[in-house]
């Protein structure tokens, strides 16, 4: 599957309530946490790109060529971002959905072109894994989904997003550090010697 026939939504409406304040506005060697993704992801030729978020970031998402779409629930959870990505998604000719997270700054072009490489064999999920958790098999974003499975994520409710339909994905490993997300301070005091 080619990049141009994928959209990509990063979902950046979180509350950062262990971080204390907005994490993705907080510096990571020059550049706010949550655009560090956008970045990333805007070199790489996606069809559509999207950004799920809160209006103190909606200027600079679209700034990095990103349809900015405020999250005005961001309370309802992780999944209310999931519906307006799909929704977003479905008004495109999209043959898949690659969702990733802002707070996961170390994500590199080659895994996601990993993620993309299994598209065509798989049941429509693809997820990543670093490995680390006690079964090696946890699944996390980014994650890809073929078009036939987005009336599914369209189901998720609350806080989950897709971790229910996560658990039947494809796994593509990483190395623990590209995966890493920034959930409090020292997370992110954590990530700043990374870069």
């Amino acid at each position: 599957m080619a990049y141009g026939d994928i959209a990509v939504a990063i979902l950046a409406a979180g509350r950062s309530q262990r971080f204390g304040a907005n994490k993705l506005l907080a510096d990571l060697d020059g550049t706010p946490l949550g655009l560090r993704a956008a970045h990333m992801l805007s070199r790489l030729g996606f069809g559509w790109q999207y950004a799920i978020c809160d209006a103190a970031l909606a200027p600079s998402f679209g700034q990095a060529g990103f349809d900015a779409t405020i999250n005005d629930d961001p309370a309802a959870g992780l999944s209310r971002s999931l519906h307006l990505a799909v929704n977003k998604a479905r008004q495109t000719k999209a043959r898949a959905l690659l969702i990733c997270l802002a707070d996961m700054p170390f994500v590199t072009p080659d895994h996601i072109a990993a993620l993309i490489a299994e598209m065509e064999c798989t049941n429509g999920i693809i997820a990543s894994s670093d490995g680390t958790k006690s079964s090696g098999t946890y699944p996390t974003p980014p994650a890809l989904f073929a078009r036939s499975i987005w009336p599914l994520l369209l189901e998720t409710k609350g806080d989950g997003g897709a971790r229910g339909l996560l658990s039947r994905a494809k796994l593509v490993a990483a190395a623990p550090h590209i995966l890493i997300d920034i959930d409090t301070p020292q997370d992110l005091a954590d990530a700043i010697t990374r870069v």
